[in-house]
């Protein structure tokens, strides 16, 4: 790869780098000689420096199912690679092609995060569909256990170990077990709520090797968000804070070879220094709340779970909500246990973070002085010139007087047509668009909202999104911003996830496709 530098067992890597481990040493890429990690029933560990990694920045060391492979089960190199070597596949598909990966660690000295992605069964070595989000458990709901500074377990401003073991029960992948270690305190990642289906669909490809990746990425702080946020906010990852990170001591071992509790490796084994995932570091119950956007799932007891009585007590417990509600007809099918993703009370955190990937915005131009605006332009080549700005009174009931202003679409009376990676505002008058005191206010307490949506085109992998924010944005002077890193997003613009560089309230309506 580029961007960094090895001395003996030690990886020094930079911002915006990224590295693949080879069997041999190739001039050009070749798909023999990618080194493939037969994991299943081991551990891999080794050591990290993020003292110098922060907020908004990503140190990634990952496991791929590449060389990627085409419909004919042959190594294909890819045509959209994203920065990405030849061959490179991921369940995000970046680059353009999909795989099975496993995240050991997506880390930065704020948080850390580990995640487990399985795809739909291969055809010929071919993937065809991943799941983006993943079964994942970080540091962020757990209080002290990680971060910058000495009253955390793990003290982000030195060096910790990170080992993580493959349990394997006749020959199945049955869980992933990741422990980050610092001189007599440890943390562990267990992941105890991902179904055990989940983890049987990884087994062929931990068996069969997978390739170890590791990169070092990150821009603002709205792109990490789903790593990070909290704690981190506005900080992006640039300057003294995207400094370099080392990589060293990495082992593969078998499980029976695994130091115990009391080795010399500093980790002390003692129940005030151990923090498992699973158990003491977990938030209380009532930290926990529903979410009632979570879709409710059938539950597979594993572990030490007792079944239909464990089912009715537990509540919350590991980023889920656990409803006992009787087999047939039950709120989740057939099952007897049904469980969905829950959230943080009062901190807007869910279980599952936003996944580690986007799509393209558009590029907003906005022409000094602010606000005036302009139409996004494209990068495409077949395109002759920047998509106009459309203007046009849409008829609202309740509402006196509405007007749509955006690109990517059309109105025709009550009714608006938008197409893919296109977005609208409504403001008051239609010759004014864009100036803050001319956006629509919805007051809404005691009100209902209503409209007809047509989704039958809108297929998987697609959101239209119809949602509430409290834009116009404003400073700390309390005067309307335009902003000034707005990823796609019009002047003004913010949202509960700082997209643009923004934050402000958000009721999402409506975040949909037709499955």
């Amino acid at each position: 790869g580029s961007g960094g530098d090895v001395q003996g067992d030690k990886l020094s890597i930079r911002h915006n780098s990224g590295f693949s481990v080879l069997s041999s040493c190739e001039e050009d890429w070749k798909p023999e000689a990618i080194a493939q990690f037969k994991l299943l029933g081991k551990m891999m560990s080794f050591t990290v420096d993020l003292s110098k990694v922060g907020c908004a920045c990503n140190l990634a060391f990952y496991l791929i199912s590449m060389p990627a492979r085409d419909v004919h089960g042959d190594y294909n190199k890819g045509s959209n690679g994203q920065g990405q070597p030849p061959y490179y596949c991921d369940a995000n598909m970046v680059g353009g092609q999909w795989c099975p990966e496993i995240d050991i660690m997506e880390a930065n000295n704020h948080a850390f995060q580990a995640t487990l992605h399985r795809c739909d069964p291969a055809v010929n070595q071919h993937y065809s569909f991943c799941d983006r989000g993943g079964c994942e458990q970080t540091t962020r709901t757990r209080d002290n256990a990680y971060g910058p500074g000495s009253e955390y377990r793990i003290d982000t401003t030195r060096p910790f170990q990170v080992r993580t073991e493959f349990l394997k029960d006749e020959g199945m992948l049955t869980g992933m077990r990741t422990t980050l270690v610092q001189e007599g305190h440890r943390v562990v990642l267990n992941h105890l709520t991902c179904d055990v289906d989940y983890l049987a669909k990884l087994t062929d490809a931990i068996t069969d090797g997978m390739s170890l990746r590791i990169t070092y990425w990150g821009q603002s702080a709205s792109t990490m968000a789903w790593l990070d946020s909290p704690p981190c906010h506005r900080e992006a990852c640039m300057g003294s804070h995207a400094g370099e990170a080392t990589i060293s001591n990495m082992t593969v071992s078998e499980l029976e070879d695994v130091p115990s509790a009391s080795d010399s490796d500093g980790d002390a084994g003692t129940q005030d220094a151990s923090v498992d995932a699973s158990a003491a570091d977990e938030p209380e119950n009532h930290h926990w709340v529903s979410d009632p956007m979570a879709p409710w799932k059938c539950h597979h007891y594993v572990g030490n779970q007792q079944e239909t009585g464990w089912c009715s007590r537990v509540g919350f417990e590991g980023g889920f909500e656990y409803k006992f509600t009787g087999g047939e007809g039950s709120l989740c099918g057939p099952c007897w246990c049904c469980k969905r993703k829950a959230k943080l009370a009062g901190s807007g955190v869910h279980a599952t973070q936003a996944p580690s990937w986007s799509t393209p915005a558009p590029t907003w131009n906005t022409p000094a002085p602010a606000p005036a605006w302009s139409p996004p332009t494209t990068t495409q080549a077949v395109a002759t010139k920047a998509p106009s700005l459309m203007k046009g009174e849409i008829k609202i009931g309740g509402v006196e007087s509405a007007y749509l202003a955006g690109t990517g679409g059309n109105v025709d009376g009550d009714t608006m047509t938008i197409h893919h990676n296109a977005g609208f505002t409504i403001f008051t008058d239609k010759e004014k668009t864009w100036e803050p005191e001319n956006i629509e206010e919805f007051k809404l307490l005691g009100k209902i909202i209503s409209y007809r949506v047509d989704l039958s085109k809108v297929g998987c992998a697609c959101n239209l999104a119809f949602y509430l924010i409290s834009m116009p944005a404003r400073d700390m002077q309390g005067k309307p911003s335009p902003g000034t890193n707005r990823q796609g997003q019009p002047p003004y613009y913010c949202d509960a996830n700082m997209v643009g560089g923004q934050w402000c309230p958000e009721i999402d309506i409506m975040e949909a496709n037709n499955h």
